[in-house]
């Protein structure tokens, strides 16, 4: 023990030598024994250290989850303090070349900005791009630059999709090209950004990647490609420049409201409020009053701060993927919104509050898609947030869409993780609690998340038919298999059948749509079974010699009717002569015994569905029966046995077939009545006995 610690001190000396350590062992006389002994308290000590490692980062395993989630959050505040950083310091430059002496000097500069500014109309867009009419409808927007580029995936750097890009005044269009175009319509519209919510990042040309540029808008990114240096470079400087001259012109709009509403009240303080003559002259030949009242008005109440900053709060909101107060805050601004009069400046606020809306949407979409690399194992309570925002964002139609996509794919992949082993029961007993259980649990979670929506829950309806389509496919495959037992078949059904009944507890009743969908798999297991029971008797009816079945002991018989009293037949016992004989021949008996279990499993799987195939399966097997009795009483070698032949016929039709009657009465609630033309090949046998000189 003192050697080891030793050795794991010297091991651990930071100026450890390992060909010095070697050197030591292999020239100070050790045997061959001694050289193994050196390399096994090594090789224990590197064992040692690795389970002390494992344990290490086992123990420490949450909190290296938990490291990286907040590394991820930390970069996205990075990007998001970057992309400030920026736009505070474009807006500081331009305010110190800005100069608010007077109001015709901001005009003039206006003007000057305008006509630098390669103008193209906004309604050429109508023209060339399908489903961008509200984009058009923000007045003063105009175009500056656009060109095809060819979007790339900002990892991969793999070709994407050729894409045209617009770029506007006050935001970035991105549009797509229309497969199967008619008309002049080129484009189909894909998204619009605003400017001073994106940032752009030139990307070096490396390798295969060039003439690319990076637009950051949180919290996400995109990569585009463009055809050249040239165009590469025009869009860069196009873009830099309607950054800084929107942040001019949204710095001169603050400043111009606040220098109206200042001159404003200065005006009404010194207006005398008594005059009676003519109080509307002032207001009238004066220029700080030729805006309508009512347009100041609706600028101030545009113009307060947290409506100012409700922008970035969204984008921090978004970004921090704090969605509920991001809700909050798009439900308190389009109620604030209700209130402002329609103009110009109101449907630009509209449009900068409906992209943040679309950006949050998508957000909580991909929250609820489903992804190799996203886990599902947490149950229908892990998409509970998402849902909830997405239907207080109105879009509950697409939540029930996408949290019932989500569910489908987590009960594939729970089904895909059992394993076939053992027992077909033992797996169908697996496979129905992972599907119930999850059916159970997704209806939970839906009467609670959609219980305001009831059209909803006719989705879940068809939602839920269609997934046990599938499970009744996985059912089918293992416990209606063609050579199945039976009573494998019915103990299955009847396992599936319990767990499917537990569904009523959340108002699901699927069991009709399971027996439905069940029917075809019993129908050919009954039938092949059928098959199996027929020549079981065939290959005992060869082999019958027709005589009392010896049991050599009455505990054997004893053994035997109450076998026989069990499946059914009470007055067996009269059969019993001898104490160890029975009345009837063996084949007989194993008949009996093989029709009654036989009939008592197709019971169990009973439904209305199969009445007519369980009656056509009972006189199937009793007429093949009566043939081979037929055969054996014609039959020369079984002259002096003919009698007991007649016997066992009777006893087929008076005591088994009356049996078989009365338990399918009882499971039915009515007779039988299609078994009654069985008779009729009871007296035909009769007619045949007559024949060959057997007194009936």
């Amino acid at each position: 023990m003192a050697a080891a610690v030793m050795l794991r001190k010297r091991l651990a000396q930071q100026e450890f030598d390992p060909n010095k350590f070697v050197q030591e062992i292999s020239s100070g006389g050790d045997t061959y024994h001694d050289l193994l002994e050196h390399r096994l308290k090594v090789k224990n000590l590197s064992d040692e250290t690795n389970l002390a490692l494992k344990k290490n980062v086992y123990k420490n395993y949450a909190q290296f989850i938990e490291t990286a989630k907040e590394i991820s959050y930390l970069e996205s505040e990075m990007y998001q303090l970057s992309h400030i950083l920026t736009e505070q310091k474009g807006i500081m430059d331009e305010m110190l070349e800005m100069s608010f002496s007077a109001q015709d000097e901001v005009v003039d500069t206006k003007d000057t900005t305008t006509k630098e500014e390669p103008k193209k109309s906004i309604a050429s867009l109508l023209d060339k791009v399908e489903g961008c009419s509200r984009v058009t409808e923000v007045p003063g927007r105009y175009i500056i630059y656009d060109t095809d580029l060819t979007e790339l995936e900002p990892d991969s750097f793999q070709e994407i999709h050729k894409v045209h890009v617009f770029l506007l005044n006050d935001s970035l269009l991105v549009t797509t090209f229309q497969p199967n175009r008619r008309g002049p319509v080129r484009f189909k519209f894909q998204t619009l950004y605003e400017l001073d919510s994106l940032a752009v990042v030139n990307v070096r040309d490396v390798g295969p990647v060039k003439h690319a540029f990076r637009i950051l808008m949180f919290p996400d990114q995109r990569m585009f490609q463009a055809n050249g240096p040239k165009t590469k470079k025009e869009w860069l400087t196009s873009l830099e420049n309607a950054k800084k001259a929107k942040a001019a012109a949204d710095t001169r709009k603050r400043e111009l409201v606040h220098q109206s509403s200042r001159v404003s009240m200065v005006v009404k303080e010194t207006t005398p409020t008594d005059d009676p003559e003519d109080p509307d002259d002032l207001d009238s030949n004066n220029p700080f009053f030729q805006e309508d009242d009512g347009d100041l008005m609706e600028s101030s109440m545009l113009k307060v701060d947290w409506l100012m900053e409700l922008p970035e709060d969204l984008d921090m909101c978004i970004a921090q993927r704090n969605f509920e107060d991001a809700v909050d805050l798009i439900i308190k601004t389009n109620d604030y919104l209700k209130e402002v009069p329609a103009c110009p400046a109101l449907k630009d606020m509209r449009a900068r509050v409906d992209h943040r809306i679309e950006l949050l949407t998508d957000v909580l979409i991909r929250e609820l898609s489903v992804s190799p690399d996203r886990s599902l194992r947490g149950g229908p309570q892990v998409t509970r947030r998402p849902v909830r925002e997405l239907i207080r964002l109105g879009r509950a139609i697409k939540a029930c869409d996408l949290f019932l996509k989500n569910r489908s794919e987590a009960i594939k992949q729970s089904i895909r993780q059992l394993r076939i082993e053992g027992a077909t029961t033992v797996y169908i007993t697996k496979l129905c609690n992972v599907f119930f259980t999850h059916m159970f649990e997704t209806g939970k979670e839906f009467r609670k998340a959609f219980s305001n929506h009831p059209g909803c829950f006719s989705a879940f309806v068809v939602w839920a038919n269609a997934e046990l389509k599938g499970y009744v496919n996985h059912f089918s495959r293992q416990a209606l298999a063609k050579q199945t037992n039976l009573s494998v078949v019915a103990e299955c059904v009847i396992i599936a059948r319990t767990y499917c009944s537990k569904l009523s507890a959340i108002g699901l009743d699927l069991l009709f749509a399971l027996n439905g969908l069940l029917v075809k798999g019993i129908r050919d297991a009954l039938y092949y079974n059928k098959d199996q029971l027929i020549e079981a008797a065939r290959h005992r009816n060869i082999e019958e010699k027709w005589y009392q079945m010896n049991l050599r002991n009455p505990s054997s018989a004893n053994a035997l009717v109450q076998e026989m009293v069990q499946c059914g037949i009470p007055m067996f016992p009269k059969f019993v002569t001898g104490g160890c004989f029975i009345d009837l021949s063996p084949s007989m008996v194993a008949f009996s015994k093989l029709l009654l279990a036989f009939v008592n499993d197709v019971l169990k799987l009973y439904t209305p569905e199969i009445y007519p195939d369980l009656i056509d399966i009972v006189k199937d097997v009793f007429t093949n029966h009566m043939q081979l009795l037929e055969g054996a009483v014609t039959n020369e070698k079984f002259v002096q046995e003919r009698q007991f032949i007649i016997k066992n016929a009777d006893y087929l039709f008076s005591t088994l077939l009356e049996t078989l009657g009365g338990k399918i009465k009882e499971k039915v609630g009515r007779s039988p009545r299609e078994l009654e033309v069985l008779k009729e090949d009871r007296r035909r046998i009769s007619k045949r006995a007559e024949q060959v000189g057997v007194l009936i």
